[in-house]
This record gives C-alpha cells, sequence and structure tokens, in this order.
C-alpha cells in the first residue's frame, strides 16, 4: 500500500492569493499549501521573467571570446556531447549555430559503449580530424586525464557543463558551470542545454533573442528530460520554448511530432517527456546518438526518414523494457522471499543497459520498494542501476558498499554502479545490511496531494486555473487532488474494456473517475461501494456542455487507517525476513480458523480477481490486521488454493479450483509462525529477563 500524504491547507494565504494572476480558489490553494504566502512570491514563481546575463556564469567571457577567435581564424572546432536527450539537444545547437557563423565544425557524441564523457580514443580521432578546439557541453567537468591528453596532442579546451564540480577543476581555457563557487548567477539549477544556450547568447554579445528564437525549443526538451526543477530560469526557458514548439520551424521536430501522434498546437511538458524525449534518448540507447542530433539538425527532405527511424528504436526500447521487467517480476513472484527483502537486488545476464534504469523505475512503482537492477558484460563484470523513491538514500548506500564497487555514483533518488561477478552475493548482503542500520522501518512509497478537495471546488472554471501553473515537471508537479468517501454509482468499460470509467457520487457533486490501463472486467468494485482517491482533475467540453472528471492515480476502499495497515506489513515483512519481532506482534498475526474462512470466502465472493488491499477493506472490523491477511493467503498459496500475480498495490488474488481437501491450519506458513512464537516465548522466559529484548 502507498503511504497517502495531504499538504496542509492554508486556507487565509489561499484567501489572499484568491485573485492573483487569475488562478481563481482552487490554483490559489494549491500554491498556498505549497508554501507560496503572497502575491509577490507566486508572481515571480509563474512569470520568471527574462534570462540572467550569460556572463554570470564563470569563464562564460573567455568561452565565447576563444569560440569566436577559432572560427574567425578558420579553425576546425569540435562539439562534444553526451548520447542523452539532454547532452543531444546542447550539442544539436552549438553543433548548428556554429555552422550558421561560417565556423568549420564537426560533432561527436560518444555511443553508449564507450561511456560517458570525453575517452582518448574520441580525443584521438578529434586530433585526426585536424580539429584545435573541443567545446564540451553537458559533460566535462570530471574529466582531468582526459583534459591533460587534449593538450597533450596540442588541442585547446572549452568546458560547458553543470553536473557538480570536485574541488580540482580539469585543464581547459574555460570552465562554464553554474555550480562553481565563483558563478555570480542567482540560479544554479540548469541542464545542459540550458548552459549551451546562454553560451549562444554569449556569442551573440549577451543577447538571447535570435537564439532563443531558432532554438528555444530544443532547450526547452532537452531541460525537460534531464527533469531538473521547472522553477526560475528553467520554468522561463520551458513556458517560452514550448510555445515556439507549438509552431516551430524545425522540420525534425515537426516530423517527430507528427510520427508520434503528437498535436503540436496542443503540446505540454507532459507530451513532450512522454513522447518526444524518449524517442531522442531511444538513439543513443538502441542506436546511435547521433541519428537524434541529426533529426535535430537537418533539411525537410531528410525529417520524415530520421523521425522514423528514432520512432523504430523507441519500439525497441520499448520491447527490451517490457522484457526485462516482465522477467524480473515472474522471478520475484517465483520467489516471494526475494519480494520481501528491504531493497530488491536482481541480477540478470544480458539485458540491455540502455533500460535496465528504466525498468529499474517501473519495478520500483509496482513493487513499492528501492530496487537496483545490474546486467553481465562480457568482461565478467555486472553494471546496474538504481531507483528510489526518496527516503532511502541510494549515494549513501552505494558509499557504504564503495569496499566492493568498481564504480559507483548517483545521488538520493537515482544512481550506477559496477561490481564483479563474484561479489553479487555479497553486495547484495550489505545492501540489506545498510538497509536495516539506516532504517528500523523503511520508507514508504508516497503519493502526496495538495488538497483534500471539496464537492463545491470541482467546477470547470476552477480546473481552468490550474492550467496557469503550467508547465509541470520537477518542481512542480501536476496538482494532486485527495477524494475521501465517495460512491460509486456506476462502472463502465471505456475503448473495449482496456480502461473504466466511474461514475461518482462525492460531496454533493458528480463526477467521472478514469482509470486507465485498469480493464474494467479485473476491477473488483461494484456500484455502493465507498472509495477514497487520488487523482489529478481535467474539464472537458462535449456537445456544449462541460464536466469534470478526475484521471485515478490510486485509489482504496474508504474506512481503511492505513498506517495500521503499513505497521503491521511492516511487521510481517520483518518477519518473513527472520528479523527480531516481539513474540506479542507474531501472536496478533497469527489467524484462527474462522478468520482464514472469512478470509477465503472474501476472495472466493469477488467477481474477478482481487487485490490485498480490496480484501483487506472488505475485511475492516473483522479484527484482521494486514500481517494476518498476509499469512493467511501465504497458507493459501502454499496449499494450492489460491494464485496471486502482481505486487504492492497492483496485487490480484484469486481461488484455483479443486476438489482436494485440505487441513488449512497445517499449512507451513502458519506452522512456521506458531513455531517462531514458541521459540521466542521460551527465549524469553529462560532469560529471566523481565520483558522481551534483554535476553
Amino acid at each position: 500500500m502507498k503511504r497517502w500524504t495531504v499538504l496542509r491547507s492554508r486556507e487565509e494565504a489561499a484567501n489572499k492569493l484568491a485573485e492573483a494572476e487569475g488562478l481563481g480558489r482552487l490554483g490559489s490553494a494549491v500554491m498556498a499549501a505549497r508554501g507560496y504566502g503572497d502575491a509577490a512570491s507566486l508572481g515571480e514563481f509563474l512569470n520568471p521573467g527574462e534570462l540572467l546575463d550569460p556572463f554570470l556564469l564563470p569563464d562564460m567571457q573567455k568561452a565565447a571570446d576563444i569560440i569566436n577567435q577559432a572560427i574567425d581564424n578558420g579553425e576546425v572546432i569540435c562539439v562534444y556531447g553526451d548520447y542523452d536527450c539532454d547532452g543531444v539537444t546542447a550539442s544539436a545547437i552549438v553543433y548548428d549555430y556554429l555552422l550558421n557563423m561560417g565556423g568549420r565544425v564537426l560533432c561527436y557524441i560518444p555511443e553508449r559503449s564507450e561511456g560517458y564523457g570525453l575517452n582518448r580514443r574520441a580525443i584521438e580521432e578529434i586530433h585526426e580530424s585536424e580539429a584545435s578546439l573541443i567545446v564540451t557541453v553537458d559533460n566535462g567537468i570530471s574529466a582531468h586525464e582526459e583534459a591533460e591528453y587534449i593538450y597533450e596532442l596540442g588541442m585547446r579546451l572549452v568546458i560547458t557543463d553543470h553536473h557538480q564540480p570536485s574541488d580540482r577543476l580539469p585543464m581547459a581555457e574555460a570552465v562554464v558551470n553554474p555550480h562553481l563557487e565563483s558563478s555570480r548567477s542567482e540560479f544554479k539549477e540548469l541542464c545542459g542545454a540550458g548552459v549551451a544556450l546562454k553560451l549562444l547568447a554569449a556569442l551573440e554579445g549577451g543577447s538571447y533573442d535570435m537564439v532563443f528564437e531558432q532554438y528555444g525549443d530544443i532547450v526547452a526538451i532537452g531541460t525537460i528530460a534531464d527533469i531538473v526543477p521547472l522553477v526560475g530560469e528553467n520554468r522561463a526557458i520551458v513556458k517560452k520554448g514550448l510555445s515556439l514548439l507549438k509552431d516551430t520551424e524545425n522540420c525534425g521536430l515537426i516530423s517527430l511530432m507528427e510520427e508520434s501522434g503528437v498535436e503540436p498546437s496542443s503540446v505540454t511538458s507532459e507530451t513532450a517527456a512522454f513522447s518526444i524525449t524518449p524517442r531522442i534518448n531511444a538513439a543513443g540507447r538502441f542506436g546511435s546518438a547521433m541519428t537524434a542530433l541529426d533529426m535535430l539538425t537537418c533539411e525537410q527532405k531528410e525529417a520524415g526518414e530520421l523521425s522514423r527511424e528514432l520512432c523504430r528504436l523507441n519500439e525497441k526500447r520499448k520491447e527490451a523494457e517490457n522484457k526485462i521487467t516482465g522477467e524480473i517480476l515472474s522471478r520475484l513472484e517465483g520467489e516471494p522471499s526475494l519480494a520481501r527483502k528491504r531493497v530488491l537486488v536482481i541480477s540478470g545476464e544480458g539485458w540491455h543497459h540502455g533500460v535496465i534504469g528504466i525498468a529499474a523505475a517501473k519495478v520500483m512503482e509496482l513493487c513499492e520498494k528501492p530496487v537496483i537492477i545490474l546486467s553481465s558484460d562480457s568482461d565478467g563484470l555486472y553494471r546496474g542501476s538504481a531507483r528510489s523513491f526518496g527516503g532511502f538514500n541510494i549515494f549513501d548506500c552505494f558509499s557504504y558498499c564503495s569496499g566492493i564497487l568498481l564504480k559507483w555514483g548517483g545521488h538520493e533518488k537515482a544512481g550506477g554502479l559496477t561490481v564483479r561477478g563474484e561479489d553479487l552475493e555479497r553486495l547484495d548482503e550489505m545492501i540489506q545490511e545498510y538497509a536495516g542500520l539506516r532504517h528500523h522501518v523503511m520508507p514508504k512509497y508516497t503519493l502526496s496531494a495538495d488538497r483534500l478537495i471539496r464537492g463545491s471546488e470541482l467546477t470547470p472554471e476552477n480546473i481552468d486555473g490550474l492550467e496557469r501553473l503550467e508547465p509541470f515537471g520537477e518542481g512542480n508537479p501536476v496538482p494532486l487532488f485527495a477524494f475521501y468517501g465517495a460512491r460509486i454509482a456506476s462502472v463502465a468499460p471505456l475503448k473495449s474494456g482496456a480502461h473504466t470509467r466511474l461514475e461518482l457520487e462525492y460531496d454533493g457533486a458528480r463526477l467521472s473517475a478514469l482509470l486507465f490501463r485498469v480493464k474494467t472486467a479485473e476491477l473488483a468494485l461494484v456500484p455502493g461501494d465507498l472509495i477514497d482517491l487520488m487523482g489529478r482533475l481535467q474539464a472537458k467540453s462535449y456537445m456544449g456542455r462541460r464536466s469534470v472528471s478526475v484521471i485515478v492515480s490510486d485509489y482504496r476502499l474508504h474506512g481503511i487507517k492505513q498506517e495500521d495497515y503499513l505497521s503491521s506489513y511492516d511487521t510481517y515483512e520483518s518477519y518473513i525476513r527472520n528479523e527480531d519481532c516481539e513474540p506479542s506482534a507474531l501472536r496478533d498475526g497469527l489467524p484462527d480458523r474462522s478468520e482464514l474462512i472469512e478470509i477465503y470466502k472474501t476472495v472466493a465472493a469477488a467477481s474477478c480477481p482481487i487485490g490485498r488491499e480490496l480484501i483487506y477493506g472488505r475485511l475492516i472490523g473483522k479484527g484482521i490486521s494486514s500481517f494476518k491477511l498476509s499469512v493467511a493467503l501465504d497458507s493459501f498459496r502454499e496449499l494450492g488454493l489460491i494464485r496471486e500475480s502482481g505486487f504492492g498495490s497492483g496485487s490480484k488474488i484469486e481461488l484455483v479450483k479443486t476438489d482436494k481437501k485440505v487441513d488449512i491450519m497445517s499449512a507451513p506458513a502458519i506452522s512456521g509462525l506458531r513455531k517462531r512464537i514458541s521459540s521466542l516465548e521460551a527465549k524469553g522466559a529462560n532469560t529471566n529477563s523481565g520483558g522481551w529484548g534483554n535476553g
């Protein structure tokens, strides 16, 4: 079960903001809950103004002078980028600009197999191309040895990057990075494409007018792709860049949107994030990033072929991602003890390194636990990607394991690592050890709503006001709302049952709730059920009438006390992992025969496979904890009475038809729990400690 939280309502502040910037009542309440207390701070967020002077970034004047001089002297300049969407977009705008300025320019983007950043083989190839100046975008800040090699070969280097620098900078003519202490710019969170845009403005003497008009749409895509906070300058870039994208003259982007099914006139940060950036990223994962660069800088006659190739590569990415995710989920279903670990550490043979990070994110969401996925390589090493939802710090975890890691890096929510095959088992042990030492109770996958909404607030006009908060993304998420105690009036299929629509009665209002990718035939909810849900709002028009609907992110039966459920389930998983548990807590998790029968009847009464949380919700008031429920379901599975698929909130349980009679109390799950209780009680009695835990 995901933990739900709702931001504290700040009605007084909301009232002050109600008329500001045309947000209306609901938008003002959201922004007040997010900490905006007055019209001035709200206005600064919504309208960040013009981009800051590019020369506030360190060494920017030096960089501009060196590049302009190289153009004037007819030197060959190499733009050195990166294979992800941010790096490709940054490379595209600098490369195209220098060409348009009459420069002798080439572009080098390493293949994923070469690894991130500058490398010696690439430097030698660039040197053979008679380049005298290398300009990096979205990389270079940690390339100390490579920078020295560039100078050994008689070339020069200008670095533009946005990654965190170390105490020592590489040898270079200029190092442009907003995170350097010498930076005079107030805004530090630019992506690589954002820094590249500022470089172009500096080459124009400090003016953004021409370069933003020409490249603002591309920079917006790179900014969205790199998941930097959409506040300040990033918000200004994306907001203005999306308006340019709607009427772009870039042949490649026009064709890519057409191939992707994106309507340019209605493109948003979300459609860019889910339809455009994955296709650009797919080039570096399943082909060459140069294909994406060519698409962004091509002529009309090449646009269709290049955009179709990116879509084809993206389909390959999806296939590989689904294959890896499917194999992992099958393994977890076959090894329930693996799924109960604090952190899921899973290794495989030959999984594509370009998508294991995406697969890790998907498994994390499905299983609601931090995930580390590793894949073998031809050299006998395992390279992996990690994803966490916050609270569990990936960087600190890898620091704890650093003694056996060959390479590692990352931050709180994501990271990468390399380890020897013979150290995989020890790595898993150390990760679980770290998790247990740092977290008595593991952090929970959490959904946070901006507001517990009232029925009177569900008007199209209020929802229109929310559009003023766009563009949405990191640092400015789509507003999420909580509904408690909505009654289901009807259940209807959408798209031949692939999705489901619920008609709800809520606090005097009536609205539709849309459950995408939830098949109607597999939904164990019925009219009359009271549910709680979290979701985002939308207003639609049909035949001149406007109505309100909610796109559901998560739902549960009304009346569940989530902290009781989560606490009891934590105890169950601790027991399964053989961690210390008090006998009294284990006794509370032991179901009796009547409770087992009650749980079995609830599963049997469902018209389709039913999830754990729905079973629990239907048993509210029966004294059945989530620990008891889990032990009962384990027992049924052991005896061949049920089958279960999926994990967390997405689990599905159904009966297995059988004629055999079984002694339900003889299941290993029940006898094992009894044995553990007896052992602990005997141990406690023998210590004469007067209490548990002192023996």
